[in-house]
């Protein structure tokens, strides 16, 4: 738009054109007239230099007014001196929430950062990086629009996660890039951290060398092309008291019996005598006590309360007393049931003794759910159902399933155990004479990651010969720990005739529960996907061992069946940065899904559909609390998940300025400040763009109505 003010140049052009076209002819009346023009020549010459400058000047004005150059900065700054581009790291970890004045330290950060703002040259550009666990870049490419940063950082809100040094780093030199290749007439470049420089996420810790010696480069680079300041906004002598975990002692709880929650709260630089601690159970405080917490050393707590009433409880543990709040509160989720269902599929229901018992489920469902109820670990509901019935259930709806001694299974139905997986189900395998070892291994046992995979091992040849004792490995695992002391259970002496020879995958994070006399593994275990699957190498009927008549076989089942459902709700509680999802079979899809977090509104999230199940997934949890979802129809239920704190930084010991120079070396310099005092004097202030247009478009309406009136003058005096 500027370009157009060349059209100012139009009424000069006009009037000289004017002027050599005119022709001189003598005549006595013309002469006559040109000697009492002489007279006021002189003011008729004004007049029409006047109207000139007013036509000029009116072009001038409106092209400034479309053109708008006040609002490019870098216009401004080309005539006014260097222009500087300032990238600002703002440090919003947790630590950073401590608040011992009027201010947090956090609000703090942001008055500063927005100072910084206001007192750069208006042709400076800005970027804005996130501190924290992911970083994040709010502002990559430069933006030379003070108001419009001051409404991005206004806009920014404290997190609940650690800092993350080096992938910071990683940002700051991808803004570095980005701003290099897009907007070059930068002159220099300034690098800001606005922080309390907590020591937990200012010094990274690497898995590996080639990791350090990354992060030392990258941080070289970055001191090369930029002067890097810090701002400390930390006090040295900062104390505080946090729930660093929460504990729920039982893996699971039925109807009436009794939740149990360990709390583990600790005092960072001071001690705390009668330091409160409060349990809150669906919103409702039940339970209120005291602990002592010594200086740098953790204090537990046991706080219980009656789970009368089947349904999802969200448990909640408070402390007070400081002044960092984020992390005085820890979270969990408890799905309560009035028994928990499992179903046992058996491959051979027609086969295996004569008499009532016709298959390896029968002997299942009389140890899951026993005459004498006090040997039962837990209540539990058996299902049995042939192998065919597996693609018509609702697996949804169990706890845990057996397959036992099924032939082998379709890619359809591996895919249905896999979904089952995916929503923290406990799967259990019995092996035996119908078992086909390729196609479990082929199907099932393929994959060398867990996520590609539902057994814990593959199946080998099978061995035909007694192995002995058995060896329970020093009672380790939590299904045998049970019988540790209990010899006389008969669970080490159980006749083996026939088993698998199971073979480990590498890598993997399977367990032995229980091998033979040999070495070969028995039972084997892997947490996969979210749920956890248990592997028997032998069968669960009287046709391969005799376990099924044995005294150990009742607690055992009980033990694996107890340890299977475990990892249910594993998915209800993760921490901070973690993602939280779902996944629902086909018979429970629903059309929508609305997620509410602890803060802010709530989030309409986009479901997929594939092979039959619903799935979802939401990784923005950067604030600890409860977060719920809503199922649209048809489906219409609530689940709810907690989130906790990422406690790493309740521990709010800082690095001095002294340190960190240790730390960085010489070859990294940058400034430490604790304010802005040495970025000089205020940049001046300039007027709102969208008056400075008003301005223009009345000037250019004054020189119009000017313009008329001496236009109009002129002519009637030479008319």
């Amino acid at each position: 738009m500027l370009g157009w003010l060349i059209s100012a140049a139009a009424p000069w052009l006009i009037h000289l054109w004017s002027r050599r076209r005119r022709q001189r002819t003598s005549w006595a009346a013309m002469e006559y007239l040109l000697a009492a023009l002489r007279e006021t020549q002189r003011r008729l010459l004004l007049e029409e230099w006047t109207l000139l400058a007013v036509r000029t000047a009116l072009i001038v004005a409106v092209v400034l007014a479309l053109a708008e150059p006040f609002r490019t900065p870098q216009l401004l700054a080309q005539l006014t001196g260097q222009r500087v581009h300032r990238i600002l790291v703002l440090d919003a970890s947790l630590s950073m929430g401590y608040k011992r004045e009027e201010k947090s330290r956090w609000e703090q950060a942001k008055e500063l950062a927005a100072e910084l703002i206001t007192r750069s040259a208006s042709g400076d550009g800005f970027s804005l990086i996130l501190m924290a666990e992911p970083p994040q870049v709010i502002v990559g490419a430069p933006v030379f629009d003070r108001r419009e940063m001051a409404r991005e950082l206004e806009e920014l809100r404290l997190r609940h996660t650690s800092a993350d040094l080096a992938g910071t780093l990683a940002c700051v030199e991808q803004v570095l890039e980005a701003a290099a290749r897009h907007v070059p007439r930068l002159d220099a470049t300034e690098v800001y951290f606005l922080s309390d420089l907590c020591r937990a996420g200012w010094t990274p810790e690497f898995a590996q060398p080639e990791t350090r010696r990354t992060f030392e480069e990258r941080l070289a680079r970055i001191a090369q092309r930029a002067r890097l300041v810090l701002v400390d906004v930390g006090q040295p002598d900062a104390s505080n008291a946090a729930v660093s975990e929460l504990r729920l002692l039982e893996p699971y709880t039925a109807v009436g019996q009794t939740l149990h929650v360990e709390a583990v709260l600790r005092s960072f630089g001071q001690d705390r005598p009668a330091q409160p601690v409060e349990l809150w159970v669906n919103g409702q405080l039940v339970k209120r006590t005291t602990v002592d917490l010594s200086a740098d050393r953790a204090g537990s707590v046991l706080l219980d309360c009656l789970a009368d009433a089947p349904g999802q409880y969200t448990l909640e543990v408070r402390t007070a007393g400081d002044h960092l709040p984020e992390d005085d509160r820890r979270f969990a989720v408890r799905t309560v049931k009035p028994a928990f269902r499992v179903l046992c599929v058996d491959g051979r229901p027609s086969g295996g003794l004569e008499g009532g018992f016709q298959g390896a489920a029968d002997f299942l469902a009389l140890a899951l759910q026993p005459a004498d109820q006090a040997t039962a670990a837990l209540p539990l509901q058996p299902e049995l159902a042939p192998e065919t019935a597996l693609p018509e259930r609702n697996l949804s709806d169990y706890d845990c399933i057996f397959l036992c001694n099924v032939g082998q299974l379709t890619r359809a139905e591996v895919k249905l155990l896999e979904n089952y997986l995916d929503m923290g189900g406990g799967l259990v395998f019995f092996l035996g004479d119908q078992v086909q070892a390729d196609a479990y291994n082929r199907l099932m046992a393929a994959g060398e990651k867990p996520q590609e995979r539902i057994l814990p091992a593959r199946l080998g040849p099978v061995v035909s010969q007694s192995p002995g004792r058995l060896d329970p490995l020093g009672y380790r695992h939590p299904i045998t720990a049970a019988f540790q002391g209990r010899e006389r259970a008969g669970l080490l002496t159980t006749p083996i005739f026939k088993y698998f020879r199971l073979q480990r995958i590498e890598p993997s994070q399977a367990q032995v529960v229980l091998a033979t006399a040999n070495g070969d593994p028995l039972l084997v275990e892997e947490p996969i996907r979210q749920g956890r699957v248990v592997l028997a190498a032998t069968s669960a009927d009287a046709v391969w061992s005799a376990m099924p008549l044995w005294p150990s076989f009742v607690p055992l089942v009980q033990e694996i069946t107890a340890y299977a459902i475990s990892g249910l709700g594993r998915l209800e509680q993760v921490r901070v940065g973690e993602g939280l999802g779902a996944v629902l079979p086909a018979p429970e899809t629903a059309s929508s899904v609305r997620l509410t977090p602890p803060q802010g509104a709530p989030v309409q999230l986009r479901p997929r559909v594939e092979d039959g199940s619903l799935s979802w997934n939401y990784t923005e949890t950067f604030w600890s609390g409860f977060y719920t979802a809503e199922y649209g129809p048809p489906l219409s239920r609530q689940e709810s998940y907690a989130v906790n704190p990422d406690v790493r930084e309740s521990d709010l010991a800082k690095l001095s300025e002294a340190q960190l120079r240790q730390m960085w070396g010489p070859e990294v310099p940058f400034e430490y400040q604790t304010s802005l005092e040495s970025l000089g004097p205020t940049a001046p202030a300039i007027a709102p763009p969208h008056r400075v247009t008003q301005l223009f478009l009345h000037a250019a309406l004054m020189l119009m109505v000017l313009e008329l009136v001496l236009a109009q003058r002129m002519g009637n005096r030479r008319g």
